[in-house]
């Protein structure tokens, strides 16, 4: 395939015409001394757009030869094509026996930053106006375009109902590049008001009901409401959605005029509608409902009749049937006449005998396994869960076949040939049909050698080694194909903006051998002259400078003008940054590249309301209920955030949540790119939450942390830290044993380093086929860094993902963590903070557990107390279950939180009511039903040895008057209480 290179503008043609046709003004005086030596060559103003040395290559005319007026209609045809000016002059002045020769010139100017500013009525907003304009970045600027772009604007504001507007532009001159930009101050005006619109047509129904249908009535306050586009639009589209309920699919409903009246300031619609018959689509022997039937069949989207649809119908419907198992499905539209306003289209079903694909087999094939082969087919074979029938269609064969043969082509394979054969009654089985595939691979054709010519500026070794087609590789076209592509990107990234690639072949001297030719012109290389940035008002000229990968003399590369574009937006400052090359069809060598900005809001703000419903530690008072209770708690949240702070992408952000369980303001300041390093993120964060009632406490957290995190790779991410709070228990919250809680009870100060290393190479993070997920999280709590406690708490996690063949999934999920508490004076078990410890258990660990509710629990109340480690194992198998979209899963979940990882982590029984250190296994089954935004989950487990437990009913107040040994004093209000054999969870995502 040949590139073509662009022409330049038609009007840049039609000036040089007229220049070379018809001389400027002083080229006829030039004429007189033709043939005299040039003494100087001027040019007026002295400050040209084009740089000395690029106009000394560019024109023909030397000093010291003698004047032709061919060199100086060249000279003018020369610098007319480089596109930087809008007009030339030539004079000529006598100087002793020479003559100066003298251009007087006049930039042209282009489009810069095109901005919207004045007194404006939403909508349209000025994004939509400036849009409107149709002022592209870089293009020449002219009168005609400023009129359009005028008359876009306008026109916009009328479809909105502002017909008073006035439009003002004013412009601001760039001379060193040339460039212009224009700010339209743009003043609305009024809003109009709809009048009773004008029917016209064959309506078929009252108007007064279209009118209703419309919607541009207010009917509480009365009135007619304000002209807006989408209003407009969505009125046209309610009309047309009255029709079709009333089964005209028919029905064309258009606007014919809008008209202004500015006297009373309304406009006035006129509809024109013609209704058209009420159309009735039936299946004529078969049953399918009439909800498939708009589903398939197109004319109900399209809402209008024609044979091309209705084909289209009838394909998609024998589709459908052929899903079912009606292999032979044949279906026929028949369009009736219309009679008595009725007009009925007729699908004539035969759907003939429904089948089953026992067998799909492929034969013939030695290059490629069965295995590779079937991954790229359509057609299955039965299966227990997911197509009970089978899939098969014509359709699919087809594209099965093509497949294949495709695969085979591509890897040098020219003469396959792939031959489908279907057997009825498979195994002597009435209905089952055994789908054969013959593979006639023939010979395989190979490069002998591979010879490129044209490359003079790049390395043709490096150009070499990006190829597929080398000898003694696979010949196809599909190859030669590949490689032009990456060929020319090598190119256009060195800034060659026109080359061309050619390829031929010819038999080599062996058979099936071909000697492979690549034929490369490379054009000329363009090159940055200046990159010039616009529309900045509070970022830092300095933050956008550092994030360009562009400067003055590098090679014009596309590439590198996208990257620095996405570069800019992951900044986050920028709602729009748009590139350009400043008017490419210029015939010069060194251009400008232009980046335009328009800032995003500093300011943003969010609201939320919402509810939970969860399993949580009982009530406020009372002891009820430790291994969970429902629990409904509505929340409310408040985000604000300040973007681009001191103009470098700094962010500074308050978040809030309020609800019956949790109150929590979250303050986080973040410097992205720290020190310029694009691998470097850096943070701070203060933290206010107060958690009510959740487990076994309620407690208070005050935090300050400041972070800084690390891209070391594309799948690693290092992330290192220091945190400091003062963490405390409400003593009236607390439901454990009066003997525990002066230990648990007390506030605490902890300061501690902190490092994460999060290793991701899964193919999908939200729905993982395939691949491996590790963390590991270390946290050092030392009186060096001002904690009141010293320990030490390590958290590692490794998830695997095995496909196991094409439908399902082995996914593995591990988790090990420790605290481990060192020079502490008192008692070393309880030198860990209550709310420090490890609490986990439910829908993302081990789900024979409620949420929170795993490992030791107080002797007394049986209410969680933590654990000092935790060991999980999570094992599923995923496979498809009902369609494309509809999965299963079988799980097994095995581990708990342990007093310590030398507390016979993997025995499977609990000896006794006070021991809690042993291994709690679930098995159950899931569902997931894939959405846009992740699975939604929904999980039932059994638990198989569930913890059993001494828990206390009563009031905390009865607790505390029993006396140190409760259970000895009321041994009644002790009973032995336990986990739930059946727990049911519900989620968005998977579960690891």
């Amino acid at each position: 395939m040949r590139v073509v290179r662009p022409l330049p503008a038609l009007a840049t043609y039609i000036l040089v015409f007229l220049a070379t046709a018809f001389p400027p003004p002083g080229a006829a005086q030039a004429a007189k001394y033709e043939g005299r030596r040039i003494a100087t060559i001027q040019f007026v103003p002295p400050d040209q757009p084009l740089e000395p040395g690029e106009i000394k290559d560019m024109l023909p005319l030397k000093i010291g030869t003698p004047l032709r007026m061919v060199g100086v209609e060249d000279a003018i045809e020369r610098l007319y094509l480089t596109g930087r000016y809008e007009d030339i002059q030539v004079d000529a002045e006598p100087y002793n026996n020479d003559v100066i020769i003298r251009f007087i010139t006049r930039d042209s100017h282009f489009i810069g930053h095109v901005s919207i500013s004045g007194n404006l009525s939403d909508p349209p907003n000025r994004g939509q106006l400036a849009n409107a304009t149709r002022l592209d970045l870089g293009q020449p600027f002219t009168d005609d375009k400023l009129a359009q772009a005028q008359a876009g604007i306008r026109n916009l504001l009328s479809v909105n109902g502002l017909y008073e507007s006035r439009i003002r532009p004013e412009f601001e001159y760039l001379a060193q590049a040339q460039q212009v930009h224009i700010r339209f101050v743009v003043d609305s005006g009024r809003r109009a008001r709809y009048a009773r619109p004008v029917l016209k047509g064959d309506l078929k129904l009252p108007e007064a009901r279209v009118v209703s249908a419309a919607g541009w009535r207010r009917w509480i306050i009365g009135g007619w409401k304000q002209v807006t586009q989408s209003r407009t639009r969505q009125g046209l589209d309610n009309v047309r959605q009255q029709y079709e309920k009333q089964g005209r699919l028919e029905a064309k409903v258009g606007l014919d005029s809008l008209v202004y009246d500015d006297d009373t300031n309304r406009a006035l619609p006129t509809i024109h509608i013609e209704a058209g018959p009420k159309i009735e689509v039936r299946a004529i022997g078969a049953k399918i409902s009439q909800k498939k039937l708009r589903q398939y069949i197109p004319i109900f989207e399209e809402h209008t009749v024609d044979p091309e649809l209705l084909l289209e119908g009838a394909r998609n419907l024998e589709n459908y049937y052929q899903s079912e198992g009606y292999f032979d499905a044949e279906i026929v539209p028949k369009e009736q006449r219309v009679t008595n306003d009725r007009a009925t289209i007729d699908y004539l079903v035969n759907t003939g005998n429904r089948h089953k694909v026992a067998h799909v087999a492929i034969q013939g094939n030695r290059y490629f396994s069965t295995a590779t082969i079937r991954e790229r087919m359509f057609i299955q074979p039965a299966g227990l869960l997911q197509f009970r029938r089978g899939r098969y269609s014509e359709r699919l064969l087809r594209r099965d076949v093509d497949a294949i043969t495709n695969l085979y082509q591509q890897n040098g394979f020219r003469d396959v040939s792939v031959r489908p054969r279907i057997v009825d009654n498979y195994g002597g089985k009435t209905g089952e049909i055994g789908v054969y595939v013959a593979i006639d691979e023939g010979p395989q054709y190979t490069i002998r050698s591979l010879e490129i010519e044209g490359v003079k500026h790049l390395d043709v070794a490096r150009i070499r080694d990006t190829l597929s087609s080398v000898a003694g590789q696979p010949f196809s076209e599909y190859n030669v194909s590949v490689d032009r592509d990456l060929i020319l990107e090598q190119y256009f990234s060195q800034g060659f903006p026109n080359p061309t690639f050619e390829w031929n072949s010819k038999p080599a001297a062996q058979p099936h051998e071909v000697d492979l030719q690549y034929v490369i012109n490379e054009g000329s290389q363009s090159f940055v002259r200046e990159v010039i940035v616009t529309g900045l008002k509070f970022t830092s000229p300095s933050l956008v400078d550092r994030n360009i990968l562009l400067s003055p003399g590098d090679p014009l590369s596309p590439s590198r003008m996208t990257e620095t574009q996405r570069r800019l937006y992951d900044l986050g400052v920028f709602a729009k940054v748009d590139t350009a090359i400043q008017d490419p069809d210029g015939e010069t060598s060194r251009k400008y590249v232009l980046y335009d900005m328009e800032e995003a809001r500093r300011y943003s703000f969010a609201t939320g309301f919402g509810a939970e419903v969860a399993k949580i530690g009982g009530c406020q008072q009372c002891l009820e209920a430790p291994a969970g209770q429902a629990g409904f708690a509505p929340r409310f949240s408040f985000d604000v955030s300040r973007l681009n702070l001191w103009g470098l992408a700094h962010s500074i952000s308050l978040r809030t949540r309020v609800s019956t369980l949790e109150q929590r303001g979250l303050v986080n300041y973040s410097a992205p790119r720290f020190r310029n390093n694009d691998a470097l993120n850096l943070s701070f964060t203060a933290l206010y939450d107060k958690s009510l009632n959740v487990r076994t406490f309620s407690s208070k957290r005050l935090e300050g942390s400041m972070q800084l995190s690390q891209r070391v790779s594309k799948p690693t991410t290092l992330f290192y830290r220091y945190v400091y709070r003062r963490v405390s228990v409400d003593t009236a919250t607390l439901k454990i044993s009066p003997l525990l809680i002066p230990q648990l009870a007390q506030p605490v100060l902890l300061g501690a380093l902190g490092f994460t290393l999060i290793q991701d190479r899964r193919d999908d993070p939200v729905d993982p086929h395939k691949g491996i997920y590790n963390t590991l999280d270390l946290g050092l709590a030392e009186h060096i860094f001002g904690s009141q406690r010293n320990f030490l708490r390590a958290l590692g996690r490794n998830a695997t993902y095995h496909p196991i063949g094409r439908k399902m999934v082995l996914a593995r999920n591990t988790s090990i963590g420790n605290l481990y508490a060192f020079s502490y004076r008192g008692d070393p078990s309880q030198a860990i903070p209550l709310p420090e410890r490890f609490f986990s258990g439910g829908a993302s660990s081990n789900r024979g557990f409620p949420e929170q509710q795993a490992g030791p629990r107080d002797l007394v109340t049986g209410f969680p107390v933590g654990g000092n480690a935790l060991f999980f194992n999570q094992t599923e198998l995923r496979f498809p279950l009902i369609g494309e979209n509809i999965g299963g899963v079988l799980f097994h979940d095995a581990g708990n939180v342990y007093t310590s990882l030398r507390s016979h982590p993997f025995r499977l029984r609990q000896h006794g009511l006070q021991d809690f250190d042993y291994m709690v296994q679930a098995a159950g089954f899931g569902i997931r039903y894939r959405t846009p935004i992740g699975p939604l989950r929904v999980d039932l487990a059994y638990s198989i040895n569930p913890p059993r437990f001494f828990g206390y009913k009563g009031t905390q107040d009865e607790l505390l008057a029993a006396g140190q040994e409760p259970c000895r004093t009321q041994p009644d209000r002790c009973v032995v209480q336990g986990i739930s054999h059946f727990q049911f969870f519900f989620s968005i995502g998977q579960t690891f």
